[in-house]
């Protein structure tokens, strides 16, 4: 304060009348001389009191930012907001067969090995048939002779002629061994094992000259690699969310492989075991060495909100009664301030939660440096 009051000594003097000096106008007589010269140092003394009061509130200034704590904030916008249900799944085929015979017998023939691919229809094993071919090739001899026979006799009733007991007669003798002969044929065919669908022979089990039985001898394994989905038990807490057509992402760890799918069917059905349902996702075309019972992780996108106001967990607080919030940076006479502010969230997806009440579009919150913050503390912001 001394150095200010010299300033302004040395300021009153300066800034005196050219025309006269102070000291002569103490010395004059004149009234109005003196009074103009009152009011010259009145004015000077206004200005620099003026200049001293800035210079304080600039220092006061100065002095408060220095002690202001420093925050880093963010501008909050509206973004759209997914929520996801992690699963455990297993791939899984409708078309994944271990082949049985129908027929018992010596296996024949082997026609395929593992690894091959198949066609449906594609023979890939054959029986011996035991002497069935040759009990055909015999009742087919007969049986034209019984045909010739039916035939005449047929005729013969259709003009009247002949006894309609010999008629029925032929009749029954050739419909049963036309039966006998079909029933054969269709033995026979039960000799040749043929692929049911397309695919790859997965693992031939049996070996030529094997005796092999109806239901009992496994053939060999054929799998289809191009339908394949991936198949998640759902908890019951879930079932008015997780329904058909939500889209679904699926990781598959051993693979380090990420695709993109939708549930195609729900199951209408509660495990009462283990309290969940079935759901079901199909698997895009297979180009990516998927194969069945690969474990998965799914991920279900049960809720969207395209307008969502979201804030990274680690930016909010909890006080001492348990509730929510967060600092937000109010502007008042070109002072920030950090308003505490009570937030209520609804769900989150990793390291976001979307924020339901208390912060709207554009409000600033405080995302670093809020540790020793209270209620309306004066702050110096970095923008983030």
């Amino acid at each position: 304060m001394k150095n200010l009051y010299f300033l302004f000594i040395v300021l009153t003097i300066s800034c005196s009348n050219n025309e006269s000096t102070f000291e002569e106008v103490l010395k004059s007589t004149n009234i109005e001389l003196l009074k103009e010269k009152r009011d010259q140092l009145t004015n000077i003394q206004q200005k620099t009191y003026e200049k001293i009061n800035l210079i304080d509130s600039r220092l006061k200034a100065i002095s408060n930012e220095s002690k202001d704590p420093i925050v880093y904030v963010k501008k909050l916008e509206e973004s759209t907001f997914k929520h996801y249900v992690e699963l455990q799944g297993d791939v899984k085929s409708n078309k994944i067969v271990s082949i049985f015979p129908e027929f018992s017998g010596i296996v024949k023939e082997i026609k395929v090995k593992s690894g091959d691919n198949v066609i449906k229809g594609q023979k890939l094993a054959i029986i011996d048939d035991g002497g069935l071919k040759q009990q055909l090739a015999q009742l087919k001899i007969t049986f034209e002779l019984v045909k010739t026979t039916y035939e005449r006799q047929k005729r013969l009733w259709e003009q009247k002629i002949g006894s309609e007991i010999q008629y029925l007669e032929t009749k029954s003798i050739y419909e049963a061994q036309k039966q006998s002969i079909d029933q054969i044929n269709k033995q026979l065919e039960k000799t040749v094992i043929k692929a049911p669908f397309d695919g790859v022979i997965d693992n031939v089990i049996v070996k030529e000259g094997e005796v092999i039985y109806p239901g009992r001898s496994n053939l060999m394994l054929l799998v289809n690699l191009d339908n394949m989905y991936v198949e998640s038990k759902v908890p019951e807490k879930y079932l008015n969310t997780v329904t058909e057509n939500k889209d679904v992402i699926m990781y598959f760890p051993m693979l380090d492989l990420n695709l993109e799918s939708s549930i195609k069917y729900s199951a209408n059905f509660i495990n009462p075991s283990n309290r969940t349902f079935r759901i079901e996702a199909d698997i895009p075309t297979n180009i990516y060495n998927i194969k069945p019972n690969l474990n998965a992780k799914i991920k279900v996108n049960d809720y969207t909100n395209e307008n969502a106001i979201t804030v990274k967990l680690n930016h909010i607080n909890i006080d001492s009664e348990n509730n929510k919030y967060v600092y937000k940076i109010v502007n008042k006479e070109n002072t920030n301030y950090a308003v505490k502010t009570a937030i209520e969230t609804g769900l989150k997806n990793g390291d976001f939660i979307e924020v339901t009440k208390g912060l709207l579009k554009n409000d600033i919150i405080v995302t670093e440096g809020f540790r020793n913050l209270t209620n309306n503390s004066t702050v110096k912001i970095i923008n983030k």
